[in-house]
């Protein structure tokens, strides 16, 4: 997949939420945050899912060191999305009433990359083998 292939899925990744999650938020300009905020993450920990942590799992047959890196680049760039949301609510409309409110957005949020993380390598196996059968797969 070429990196403007990447990013026009990505874009219309960040299309789809926006439009379908959209009434979810106080603001349209929230809900611009918050989607370009996760699909930003998203982007992100697949890109270095798929340039870094596999070749490098590949590399050393490291199945375990590969897991707990996925999962810390996961957590932290999930935190750091959420860091971004959580900010620009409080700017915009205070504190948040439920106390747990962090907690619960952020397993939310962390699922919504594992998704993600899933149909983004389903999609390059996919290209990929549409590629090797016309004969045309870039290494």
């Amino acid at each position: 997949m070429t990196p403007m292939t990447s990013l026009v899925a990505w874009v219309a990744v960040w299309a789809f939420w926006l439009f379908t999650t959209r009434a979810f938020h106080p603001t349209f300009a929230l809900a611009v945050i918050v989607t370009t905020s996760l699909v930003v993450a998203y982007a992100a920990a697949v890109s270095l899912n798929h340039l870094v942590l596999l070749p490098r799992r590949r590399a050393t047959g490291r199945r375990g060191r590969y897991v707990l890196e996925l999962a810390a680049t996961m957590a932290g760039l999930t935190a750091l999305a959420l860091a971004v949301i959580r900010v620009s609510y409080l700017r915009a409309l205070g504190p948040d009433p439920d106390p747990n409110g962090v907690y619960k957005h952020f397993a939310i949020d962390l699922f919504g990359m594992a998704v993600h993380l899933v149909l983004a390598a389903v999609v390059v196996g996919v290209v990929r083998r549409l590629a090797y059968a016309r004969g045309t797969e870039r290494t």
